[in-house]
């Protein structure tokens, strides 16, 4: 039987220089366990924050798509103050590295569709199963970069600047 490698909050690599790689913490919205998952059926779309990762006074929010009580799809969106940056091989192959080193793997799972109920009692499980947020830092220079539930990834173009 294959082992798989448990994920890891930091990592340091050598990709064409050293590289550290933490994984932003997920906090999960209180207002999750208060929504009536028998009254959600009921709308025929709603969007709901389910939480945010944290990183560097910046928190990339995670929005749920309910429609007609089931969880249609996750969104992240980044900060306001934050634009994503063009999406280029050598970036491409700099955040699967990181996600390797880190033990997540080269791409997330692809979203289902899942009935809120069951939504509601496993979501922080299911966005951090789902979305994967990491800040690369170069030379003490960061940027954070998170994978999309349908596929792909976008890496802010707000550089942070880590001083000792």
């Amino acid at each position: 039987m294959a082992r798989t490698k448990k994920p890891r909050m930091t990592a340091v690599f050598k990709h064409s220089v050293p590289v550290e790689v933490r994984r932003p913490r997920f906090k999960l919205s209180t207002a999750i366990a208060e929504i009536d998952p028998a009254r959600l059926s009921r709308k025929a779309r709603v969007e709901i924050e389910v939480g945010r990762f944290g990183g560097d006074g910046c928190g990339q929010v995670v929005t749920a798509v309910v429609k007609k009580g089931t969880v249609a799809q996750l969104r992240v969106e980044p900060c306001k103050e934050v634009q994503a940056m063009r999406n280029d091989p050598a970036l491409r192959s700099l955040v699967i590295a990181a996600r390797r080193q880190i033990g997540v793997g080269a791409t997330p799972g692809k979203w289902r569709p899942i009935p809120y109920a069951a939504f509601q009692s496993s979501a922080a499980d299911i966005i951090i199963q789902t979305i994967t947020c990491i800040q690369i830092c170069i030379y003490g220079h960061c940027i954070v970069c998170c994978t999309l539930p349908q596929g792909g990834f976008f890496c802010g173009r707000r550089i942070i600047i880590h001083t000792p």
